[in-house]
């Protein structure tokens, strides 16, 4: 029996953080504040409706109770949100995808490359599909100073295990780069080899952290999940990659379509050694079955990607509930068909689903745009 990972217990919620986190998953709070007092953070409309009826009527509230729920209230997604929210490298804050700097430290997001005049705008959506009862992909959106994060884990195992086992992908994924002592503020500066370091290494910590809870937890045993983790910085895209779920590239020029990484399945073995075909694979019975993935073993190969992005292409992660019944012609024409990333996420999960939705659909769209002076200018909070 292999001993769990050292937890860092949320003074206020509760919540069992992994040991590297600076800051709570659950509620945001910062882990070394143990002054703060023990107490539930509140969610959703309940810290909302607080805060109008404060406000609304002039109510005075002790500093440390209004901080505590200042910084509740950063947890929760923006009200006007499409989507996943997108989540600041130095606080933690959840912003709309679009914000050029973070509604709480006000340090830059989606901030446009000077020396290449390019910004990452992005959209990430999920759905459980129109078979399954539970969803077990995981997304996670996270930017600082131009640099942007983006995470897909697709889970499986069974019921809850392939949702604890993609959720825990997301939430180490987070821990390794969230916070300033983590290095967040370094990301703009790090040579691309420490870059893919820096990608890898999160990965096998997700792995790690997925294992171990899977064997300390007998309900958790065989869970996995894959993990497709991009990184965009200027003109380069960087992918650490396990598993099944994908990487496109759509050359803005062209249209024409790459798929950048490669499937950890036993089905893509057999189409890459001519086997079957690609038509074939798609209904193939052992389909489901990876020969790689996190939480089969403490340790793990992770590939690697290197590409070049120019004004106008797109970037598409999203898992197999999508490219089972989407192909390249697909992808490309509603990827391509509106500049709007938002639209072309919804898009692609309504045809999916239309086709029948048999599996969880998750996806990620990145355009890469041409910043604008509008990019310069800071973002206003929601209304």
């Amino acid at each position: 029996m292999t001993s769990p990972d050292p937890l860092r217990p949320c003074q206020r919620c509760g919540y069992a953080n992994l040991e590297k986190a600076l800051y709570c998953f659950q509620c945001g709070r910062n882990l070394g504040d143990y002054a703060a007092i023990r107490g539930s953070p509140g969610t959703g409309s309940l810290i909302a409706g607080a805060f109008r009826f404060i406000e609304g009527r002039g109510y005075a509230l002790e500093p440390e109770l209004s901080a505590r729920l200042k910084e509740s209230r950063s947890k929760m997604p923006p009200e006007n949100l499409i989507g996943q929210p997108l989540i600041c490298l130095q606080c933690g804050t959840l912003n709309e995808t679009d914000a050029v700097r973070c509604l709480k430290c006000s340090s830059s997001l989606t901030a446009a490359d000077e020396d290449f005049n390019l910004i990452a705008r992005v959209s990430a959506r999920t759905s459980v599909g129109q078979v399954r009862s539970n969803n077990e992909d995981s997304l996670g959106l996270w930017a600082t100073d131009g640099v942007l994060l983006a995470l897909i884990a697709d889970g499986m195992g069974g019921a809850a295990a392939g949702e604890v086992a993609s959720h825990l992908a997301v939430e180490a994924v987070q821990a390794d780069f969230l916070g300033e002592r983590h290095g967040s503020r370094k990301l703009t500066m790090l040579s691309e080899h420490d870059l893919g370091g820096r990608l890898t290494e999160a990965i096998m910590d997700a792995n790690r952290s997925v294992w171990k809870r899977a064997n300390d937890d007998a309900r958790l045993k065989g869970m996995g999940t894959t993990s497709t983790l991009a990184l965009i910085r200027a003109n380069r895209l960087l992918i650490a990659h396990v598993g099944d779920s994908r990487a496109y590239h759509i050359d803005g020029r062209s249209n024409a379509i790459t798929q950048i990484t490669k499937d950890h399945s036993f089905v893509q073995a057999l189409v890459a050694s001519g086997h079957i075909t690609a038509d074939q694979a798609r209904t193939h019975p052992m389909g489901s079955i990876l020969y790689r993935a996190l939480g089969q073993a403490s340790d793990l190969e992770v590939d690697l990607y290197t590409h070049y992005v120019y004004a106008n292409d797109r970037i598409v992660l999203c898992s197999d509930g999508l490219t089972r019944h989407l192909d390249d012609s697909d992808l490309i024409d509603i990827v391509m068909s509106d500049p709007n990333p938002h639209v072309a996420s919804e898009g692609l999960i309504e045809r999916a689903n239309q086709r029948g939705g048999e599996d969880n659909v998750s996806v990620i769209v990145i355009n890469i745009a041409e910043a604008s002076t509008q990019d310069t200018l800071p973002h206003k909070p929601l209304g």
